[in-house]
């Protein structure tokens, strides 16, 4: 059934009818979310045996756009992250220290096309490029390591919209029907892969985001 209604979704957009007045022609778009999560664990065992970690990670992105035509949008989003792992185990007083910091850019050029249910609902399929530059940093105990590479990839991404004012929305992008093909290159390193939302965990199918949709003064 998900399969199918994504690959529904396309033509149901295609058909859109008329424009709702935040989906016409000239219309502004803003968007930004944040999403954090991460923890801490502590363990003791025997002989002598304690181990701390420490995983936090930190996404934030901005979204720009405008309405080229009714229930069309070009638009270009900003994105990172911050992810910070700390690990440390000690046994007979011998202490092994592991930390890693991966930080990450990307910019994306996308087209997002639209289908409005109501006034307030509408359903949206985002088909964008994405350009991205990592930098790792690992340290074990005295040893530092460090790795710069880059990522490119285009994905296709449907989501719904719910206008809380004519000017401000909720928006959730759909991650269980995502489709994404990537190419990452880290220093040697290079991996190509294809990932599909309907083959996913459940972990992170949806993330909200606040959206304001500017129309032109008469």
């Amino acid at each position: 059934m998900k399969k199918l209604f994504l690959l529904l979704l396309p033509g149901a957009l295609l058909l859109a009818g008329n424009a709702e007045a935040q989906l016409q022609k000239g219309t502004k778009y803003w968007g930004a979310t944040i999403s954090t999560d991460g923890h801490s664990l502590h363990s003791e065992s025997l002989p002598s045996v304690e181990s701390k970690s420490n995983n936090h990670n930190i996404a934030p992105s901005i979204q720009a756009g405008w309405m080229f035509k009714d229930n069309r949008m070009f638009g270009l989003r900003l994105s990172s992250v911050v992810a910070l792992r700390k690990g440390i185990s000690e046994q007979q007083g011998n202490k092994n220290e592991n930390v890693s910091n991966y930080t990450s850019v990307g910019l994306s050029p996308f087209i997002r096309h639209y289908k409005s249910i109501n006034e307030k609902w509408a359903i949206f399929l985002q088909t964008g490029f994405e350009g991205a530059y990592f930098r790792t940093k690992d340290k074990y105990t005295n040893i530092t390591e460090h790795e710069n590479g880059y990522g490119l990839g285009i994905y296709v991404l449907p989501g719904i919209s719910y206008w809380v004012t004519p000017r401000f929305a909720l928006e959730s992008d759909v991650n269980v029907l995502s489709l994404a093909l990537n190419y990452t290159s880290m220093e040697d390193v290079n991996n190509f892969n294809f990932s599909a939302g309907v083959t996913s965990g459940i972990q992170s199918y949806f993330g909200i985001r606040a959206s304001w949709y500017l129309q032109k003064s008469n």
